[in-house]
């Protein structure tokens, strides 16, 4: 999926290049054909992201979740930021709740 979004982006590119230079060319009807182009790439490519962030940043029911030595896990009510309840989040430290992630302890 991460090649399909690179090939999508490269597209992207190629296509505002070429809007770029029909426009100084004034050639107004190819670049308009060109940005309607882009614009079909770019919901494309919207939804491909999507797709990866969901995959990436959702936890299974009934799954689990690996962090590095030495993080501390917490609650999603015990950060300062907004954290959906299917979500993982990581935050800096001063993010978290004061009291809260001292009371949990770092993993091993």
């Amino acid at each position: 999926m991460l090649q399909a979004i690179k090939e999508s982006v490269h597209r992207m590119t190629s296509h505002l290049q070429l809007v770029s230079s029909y426009l100084e060319m004034q050639d107004y009807t190819k670049a308009l054909g060109r940005t309607k182009e882009t614009i079909k790439e770019m919901h494309a490519l919207e939804t491909s992201l999507t797709g990866l962030v969901n995959q990436v940043m959702t936890v299974p029911e009934d799954g689990a979740v690996v962090v590095p030595h030495g993080s501390t896990v917490v609650s999603r009510e015990d950060v300062k930021v907004a954290v959906g309840s299917d979500e993982v989040l990581a935050v800096d430290k001063d993010q978290i709740r004061p009291g809260r992630g001292n009371d949990n302890p770092k993993t091993k």
